[in-house]
């Protein structure tokens, strides 16, 4: 019960379990490991979790299904962004800027293929069953593309 309400109370706040770890002063691994049951947050982190996540104790342990505070997403800066600010954001970083490179100015049909593009390689990446330490950047998944397709 608290792995999946953790989970739903983490998504609901528009928050990665990396950046719940950062409010926390703990680790992605440890909410990994509180989402997926594997371990079991003591008292006082489980305060810190209600607290951070906008709900309560009893909700996040299944004792309620009052979670006191609705589920909504944090007020933060971040939700206050325009589009553009956020879009940016993501041209900023030189991954993500070759990515949407041409994007924002194709046609529909153009990006529907790149889209069915999109999802035909990461079903690939699934079967090869691909295990990294850290995902790769799409500058190494291009170069390595560019390899296997001369």
């Amino acid at each position: 019960m608290l792995s999946q309400r953790l989970r739903t109370a983490r998504k609901a706040n528009g928050l990665t379990q990396e950046e719940l770890a950062e409010h926390v002063c703990t680790t992605k691994g440890t909410i990994s490991n509180y989402e997926n049951n594997h371990s079991t947050p003591p008292n006082d982190m489980l305060r810190h979790l209600a607290d951070i996540l906008n709900v309560t104790t009893d909700w996040l342990l299944g004792r309620t299904d009052e979670a006191a505070t609705p589920l909504t997403r944090r007020d933060d800066t971040r939700d206050n962004r325009s589009l553009d600010e956020l879009l940016q954001e993501k041209i900023d970083d030189p991954d993500d800027y070759y990515f949407l490179d041409g994007y924002l100015d194709a046609s529909e049909e153009e990006k529907k293929e790149i889209r069915r593009y999109w999802y035909d390689l990461k079903k690939q990446w699934r079967g090869r069953q691909v295990k990294e330490s850290r995902p790769p950047s799409l500058f190494e998944i291009t170069e390595n593309l560019k390899k296997n397709n001369p």
